[in-house]
């Protein structure tokens, strides 16, 4: 009679995970409604919910996509004070850079840089949210790849960022910028990068298995300064799925393609990171001092070296 009595509770447990799960699977990367980025066009509102801007006090600094109700995935070079999260913020839902009126603003409690992080290798990183982030028409995330399915991406990509639109401005652009690029192959890129490593093999490859080449260089649309960590977006099978981070480069929009964080390489490692996190637990918050201030300010002000003639965007 007991597990007669448990059958329907059993059931109704089992329905809703179900139903959590569908939902998850269906809300993450929904398709475009119908785009600086160097080269492309301004973005309009909506078809990039999971877009986000990073911020340091009221300054933008890169780019980052929402993967979840607390969850961001963005560039490990962006990130310079792990030990005060609440130094950054990320704004969601408008395609302004600034303090938009419909922008939603959220404080970072934990920042995760992969452990291998080092100059462009590896350059990844989760910040998680103090709250939870409410879903709108304009604000949902995006798929991640899936680990068990092999991925097939396309021959173009889409990227996405408030980064300079040329290499030799000064400012950010102020509203979104997106912009379709094709996809390089691994070895070619290669080759474009280290014409000499096809001589030598025996060298060290310059583009490394976790990294992903994408960049027209022929009409010049490229990522740039400013864009970092920001989402290179693949409409795959319907939904939009995140392949690619924004990593570094030489030069914006000239003879070589852009190149990127390969999120696929990373998955295992971002799903080990929020399942623990949720083992975890709540946060102790770091709040803001002035000193904390103060290290933001002068951060801001510092271009840091970067090795081989690289720039980090």
């Amino acid at each position: 009679k007991a597990s007669l009595e448990l059958q329907p509770i059993i059931l109704i447990f089992l329905m809703t995970t179900l139903n959590n799960q569908v939902k998850r699977r269906f809300l993450c990367g929904p398709p475009v409604y119908s785009g600086r980025v160097v080269g492309g066009q301004e973005a309009v509102k909506g078809p990039w919910p999971w877009q986000v801007s990073l911020h340091c006090g009221e300054t933008h600094l890169c780019g980052g996509s929402l993967i979840s109700e607390r969850w961001i995935l963005t560039a490990a070079h962006c990130i310079k004070a792990t030990w005060i999260p609440l130094l950054y913020t990320v704004w969601l839902g408008s395609i302004k850079i600034g303090y938009s009126n419909d922008g939603v603003k959220h404080h970072v409690s934990t920042i995760i840089i992969h452990p291998k992080f080092q100059d462009v290798t590896a350059d990844i990183a989760l910040l998680k949210l103090v709250s939870r982030v409410t879903f709108t028409s304009f604000i949902l995330p995006i798929c991640l790849p899936r680990i068990t399915k092999q991925l097939t991406i396309p021959g173009s990509c889409w990227v996405n960022g408030w980064g300079k639109v040329k290499e030799n401005e000064d400012d950010f652009t102020s509203t979104l910028q997106e912009a379709e690029i094709p996809i390089i192959d691994h070895q070619t890129c290669e080759h474009l990068y280290n014409p000499i490593h096809s001589i030598l093999p025996e060298l060290e490859p310059v583009i490394k298995e976790d990294m992903i080449c994408a960049g027209d260089t022929h009409t010049g649309k490229d990522s740039c300064k400013g864009d970092s960590g920001g989402p290179l977006s693949c409409h795959i099978d319907g939904v939009w799925i995140l392949i690619g981070l924004v990593s570094w480069g030489i030069e914006c929009g000239k003879s070589l393609p852009g190149v990127y964080t390969n999120v696929t390489y990373y998955q295992k490692w971002i799903n080990a990171i929020i399942s623990r996190a949720e083992v975890w637990g709540p946060t102790i918050w770091t709040y803001l001092t002035s000193c904390s201030l103060l290290y933001c300010s002068l951060w801001l002000s510092w271009d840091p070296p970067v090795p081989l003639g690289l720039t980090s965007y």
